[in-house]
C-alpha cells in the first residue's frame, strides 16, 4: 500500500536534525545507568530481580536553563529473553485526555512522564506506561540542577500501567544515578524497535510515522549506522 506520510515525516525529521546539529528533539540530556525491579506480575514480562538499565533525562526543545520544557526520560531495559525493551516516555498531562499531550514541566520534581500512545498486552488489554519520580528531586527543568543533584542522590521512578478506566497498576521500580562512560552504550532509544514479541505498540499507522520520525533524525545527526547496530545488545551487568 502506497504510504506518502512517512517518506515526508522522515525527511523532515532528517532535515531539522541536520539544521541543529542533533536529534530533532530531546537534543540535550545527562546519561544515566542503574536497576529495574519488576513487581511479582510482571515478572514474566521482564523477569525476576534487578534488570539492567541505561537511560537518558532530556528536555524536549532544548530549552536554556531553568525555563520549562517537556521534559523526557527514555530508558532501555533487558526483558526476560535477555533482549532490549525501550522506552521512550515525556511529560504528559494526568486526565484521560491529557495522556496524549506533551506538556511543559516546571521542573523534575513536577514531572510526570507518560507513553503518549498504549501498548497492547498479552492479554489483549491497551495500557498506557506512566513514571512518578519518587522522592526528592530538583525543583527546576535545569539539566545543571538535574546532574549536580545526581552526583550525591539516585533518580528513582515508580513505573506504572494504565487502560481506559482502570487505576494505575504499579509495575516496577526504576533506580538511576548518573552513568560510567564505559556503562552507556548508546543513547539510541527506540520503542518501535525495542519491545517484547507479544507487546505491540498500537495504533500502528501512528507508530510508523512515529518509527519514520526517530530514523530520520537519526539519519539527520549521522548517527542511524553506529546506533542501530548497537540497538539489539546486552547492557552492563
Amino acid at each position: 500500500m502506497f504510504d506518502p506520510i512517512t517518506p515526508v515525516v522522515r525527511t523532515a525529521f532528517d532535515t531539522g536534525a541536520r539544521l541543529r546539529h542533533a536529534r530533532f528533539f530531546h537534543p540535550r540530556g545527562i546519561r544515566l545507568a542503574g536497576r529495574f525491579r519488576a513487581e511479582p506480575e510482571f515478572e514474566e514480562l521482564f523477569g525476576s530481580g534487578d534488570r539492567a538499565v541505561i537511560a537518558r533525562l532530556s528536555k524536549g526543545t532544548g530549552t536554556p536553563g531553568t525555563v520549562p520544557d517537556i521534559l523526557g526520560l527514555g530508558f532501555r531495559v533487558l526483558a526476560r529473553d535477555e533482549h532490549p525493551w525501550d522506552f521512550a516516555l515525556a511529560t504528559t498531562g494526568r486526565g484521560m485526555a491529557g495522556r496524549f499531550v506533551v506538556t511543559p514541566a516546571r521542573g523534575w520534581s513536577h514531572a510526570r512522564y507518560g507513553s503518549l500512545l498504549p501498548y497492547r498486552f498479552p492479554d489483549s488489554s491497551l495500557r498506557w506506561i506512566f513514571a512518578d519520580p519518587v522522592g526528592p528531586q530538583p525543583g527546576s527543568p535545569a539539566l545543571a540542577d538535574l546532574e549536580e543533584h545526581l552526583r550525591e542522590h539516585p533518580f528513582d521512578f515508580e513505573i506504572t500501567a494504565a487502560g481506559w478506566r482502570s487505576h494505575p497498576q504499579t509495575v516496577g521500580e526504576l533506580a538511576l544515578r548518573l552513568a560510567d562512560p564505559e556503562e552507556h552504550r548508546t543513547d539510541f532509544f527506540d520503542p518501535m524497535l525495542n519491545h517484547p514479541d507479544d507487546i505491540q505498540p498500537v495504533p500502528q499507522a501512528v507508530q510508523r510515522i512515529r518509527e519514520a520520525a526517530y530514523t530520520g533524525s537519526r539519519r539527520g545527526r549521522g548517527a542511524e549506522d553506529r546506533e542501530t547496530g548497537r540497538a539489539i545488545g546486552t547492557l552492563p551487568g
